[in-house]
C-alpha cells in the first residue's frame, strides 16, 4: 500500500513538473526580451489617446480579426468550413512559432531514453498549449462578442452557429498543437532534410566542376544551411517576414487611402524582423562559421554578409511597399517615401552593428526609431 504512490510518481508527476518548470523559465526569458518592445509599440500606436479611445481601438481590431469567421459562418456552406479552418490555422501558426518555448527540440533524445507514454507527454503539453493559444483565442472571443452585441443584418439568426464555430476553431487549434508537438517528438518535421542526403551525391559531383569562387563559398556556408535544416528558424523567419510585407502590400492595394497606416505597420515589421533575425543568425549560422576556423576560409567580410542576410527580407519588403505607394497612390510624396526607407535601413544597420545589451536602452532606441518612422509615414499623403 505504501509503495504504490512511489511507483506512480516517477512515471507521471516528475516529468510534468520538469516540463512546466522549463516552459515557465523559457516564457519568462521570452517575455523579458519582447515585452518591452510590445509595450513600446502599444504606446506609439495609442499616443495621445485616452482610455476610452484605446478600448475602442482594441475592440475594433478584435472585430476585424473575427470578421472572416463571423461572415463565413453566417454565409454557411463551404465558406463556413473554410472560415473555421482558417481561424484554426492562424492559431496553429502561432503555436508553431512558439514551439521551442513549449517543448525544446533538444529534449527529443532525452525523452526517448525515458519510459514515457504518449498520454503523459500530451497531458504535459496541453496546459502550455492552452496558455500559448489564449491571446489569439481572447482576441477572437472579443471580436465575436463585438459582432454579437452589434448584431448586423447578416448575423441575425446565426448567433449560435457563430459561437459554436469559434469553439470548434479553438478545439481544432488545441488538437493541432498537441499533434504538432507529437510530430516534433517523432522527428517527422526533419524527414525532408534527411531524405535530401541520398540525392546530394549528383549535386556534389555537379558542383565539383564549378569554380570555387566567393559566391560558391557563401552558398555553402549560408544558403545551404538554411535550405537543408541546419538553420531552419532563420529560413522560416525570412519567409514570414516577406509574407508579412506581402500582406501589407495587398492591404495597400485594398485601401490606398490608408497608406500611412500600412507604412507604420511596415516600420514595426522591419524593426522586429531585423532584431529577431540577428538573434537567429547568431544561434544557427555563426557556429557554422566558427567551425570553419581551422579551414583555409577567409573570415573577412562574413559579418557584413550576415548582417545583409538578416536585413534583406525586411528591407526588400519595405522597399516594395514604398514603391507601390509611390507609384499607385495618388498624391504620395516619393521623396518622403525614400527618406522613410533610408531611415529604416539606418535603423536596421544600427540594430545589427550596435545591438543594445540593456533592455531599457533598447526600448528607448526602439521608441525613437519607431516614432520617427511613424511620423514620416503619417506625412506621406497630403
Amino acid at each position: 500500500m505504501t509503495r504504490t504512490p512511489e511507483l506512480r510518481a516517477p512515471g507521471r508527476w516528475p516529468y510534468r513538473r520538469v516540463h512546466a518548470a522549463a516552459c515557465a523559465l523559457a516564457l519568462r526569458r521570452w517575455l523579458g526580451r519582447w515585452a518591452v518592445f510590445a509595450l513600446v509599440a502599444a504606446l506609439v500606436a495609442s499616443a495621445g489617446a485616452g482610455l476610452d479611445t484605446a478600448a475602442a481601438t482594441l475592440a475594433a481590431v478584435a472585430a476585424w480579426a473575427a470578421l472572416p469567421l463571423a461572415r463565413g459562418v453566417a454565409a454557411g456552406g463551404g465558406l463556413a468550413l473554410l472560415a473555421v479552418l482558417g481561424a484554426a490555422a492562424v492559431g496553429l501558426a502561432l503555436l508553431a512559432a512558439m514551439r521551442e518555448l513549449l517543448w525544446p527540440l533538444a529534449w527529443r533524445e532525452a525523452e526517448r531514453a525515458l519510459p514515457l507514454a504518449a498520454r503523459d507527454t500530451a497531458l504535459s503539453d496541453l496546459p502550455w498549449i492552452v496558455l500559448a493559444t489564449l491571446p489569439w483565442a481572447g482576441l477572437q472571443a472579443l471580436g465575436l462578442g463585438v459582432w454579437l452585441v452589434q448584431r448586423p443584418g447578416w448575423l441575425v439568426g446565426h448567433e449560435a452557429a457563430v459561437v459554436a464555430a469559434g469553439a470548434a476553431a479553438l478545439g481544432l487549434t488545441l488538437t493541432g498543437g498537441v499533434a504538432l508537438q507529437r510530430l516534433r517528438r517523432r522527428g517527422g518535421l526533419q524527414v525532408q532534410g534527411r531524405r535530401a542526403a541520398p540525392s546530394a551525391r549528383p549535386r556534389q559531383a555537379a558542383t565539383a566542376r564549378r569554380p570555387r569562387g566567393r559566391f560558391v563559398l557563401w552558398q555553402t556556408l549560408v544558403v545551404w544551411p538554411m535550405r537543408r535544416g541546419i538553420a531552419p528558424r532563420l529560413a522560416w523567419h525570412s519567409g514570414l517576414t516577406l509574407a508579412a510585407s506581402a500582406m501589407l502590400l495587398g492591404a495597400a492595394a485594398w485601401r490606398p487611402g490608408w497608406a500611412p497606416w500600412w507604412l507604420a505597420l511596415q516600420s514595426l515589421v522591419v524593426l522586429v524582423a531585423v532584431s529577431r533575425a540577428r538573434v537567429l543568425a547568431a544561434l544557427e549560422l555563426r557556429p557554422v562559421l566558427q567551425a570553419c576556423m581551422p579551414l583555409p576560409v577567409a573570415q573577412r567580410g562574413w559579418g557584413a554578409r550576415l548582417d545583409g542576410l538578416c536585413a534583406a527580407p525586411a528591407l526588400i519588403g519595405a522597399l516594395a511597399v514604398a514603391a507601390f505607394v509611390a507609384l499607385l497612390v495618388p498624391g504620395a510624396r516619393a521623396a518622403l517615401l525614400g527618406a522613410w526607407w533610408l531611415w529604416l535601413a539606418a535603423a536596421a544597420l544600427l540594430e545589427l552593428r550596435h545591438p543594445a545589451l540593456d533592455a531599457q536602452v533598447q526600448s528607448a532606441r526602439w521608441l525613437f526609431l519607431l516614432a520617427v518612422a511613424v511620423a514620416m509615414a503619417s506625412e506621406v499623403l497630403p
